[in-house]
């Protein structure tokens, strides 16, 4: 068939050229295909051509990363503990809480040792009546006193005396203790008291005392006298007025 007057006819050199680009590409497949080992790096590789989804899952490790590129919770296994620190000041104290609730009573403890024996007795007696001294001791009161244990006797005497007419007379206050029919121990004014011929306040006290030295009564009754007694001259009548007899107790001697 002869060609028409559109037909174009296809050069020779065209053909050539599209045989030869046929080859070329057919050749560059083949070479991607056939890569030899260890033939790619870092030079061949473009930027940004690796990623996620290029890389296999939980393939990388974490020697992989730089240092402080993975984020925090992808590190390796928690160290051992450092040293521990100074301690640091006492900060100030805070405001006291309120008062608790009151707890339960204690057990009572055990009793604890006898004190000192404290004065254990005493007793005041006194006569409104009057009395009168001669060269005998005159009794102007005496009482009974029991005693629960070994005791000292602290005594207080004092009377209203005055004597009838001049001259006047040199007389005793005696306060004494009877066991039995035996005086045990006294208190004695002495013979320098002089009975005034006005009436006078006259005192005498101490401890019941035996040669100056106290006397440790053991338990028991006794007899307690207050005496007035007139040394001399045994002529004038000395009175003595309302006498008072105080005896106390001490307890037990030392």
């Amino acid at each position: 068939m002869q060609p028409g007057p559109n037909t174009r006819r296809v050069p020779a050199s065209l053909v050539v050229a599209t045989i030869a680009l046929v080859v070329a590409l057919g050749g560059a497949g083949y070479a991607v295909v056939s890569l030899p080992r260890n033939s790619v790096g870092t030079a061949q590789l473009k930027a940004s051509a690796v990623n996620s989804a290029k890389v296999r899952d939980r393939s990388l490790l974490a020697r992989d990363f730089k240092p402080g590129q993975l984020p925090r919770g992808y590190t390796g296994a928690t160290g051992p503990a450092g040293p521990v620190g100074a301690t640091g000041p006492t900060g100030p104290s805070g405001p006291q809480g309120p008062a608790g609730a009151q707890g339960p009573a204690g057990a009572t403890g055990a009793a604890g040792a006898d004190g000192a024996i404290g004065p254990t007795w005493g007793q005041t007696w006194r006569e409104t009546s009057s009395s009168v001294a001669s060269c005998f001791p005159t009794d102007m009161i005496t009482r009974s006193v029991t005693l629960s244990r070994t005791s000292r006797l602290q005594v207080v005497g004092f009377a209203q005396v005055d004597a009838d007419a001049s001259p006047a007379s040199t007389m005793r206050l005696v306060i004494d203790v009877v066991s039995g029919s035996s005086a045990v121990g006294s208190v004695d004014s002495g013979t320098a008291m002089t009975a005034p011929t006005e009436p006078d306040l006259m005192t005498i006290g101490g401890v019941i005392s035996d040669a100056g030295l106290p006397v440790d009564l053991p338990a028991g009754t006794y007899q307690v006298r207050f005496r007035l007694i007139e040394d001399s001259p045994c002529t004038v009548a000395i009175t003595a007025t309302s006498p008072t007899l105080s005896v106390t107790a001490l307890g037990t001697s030392p």
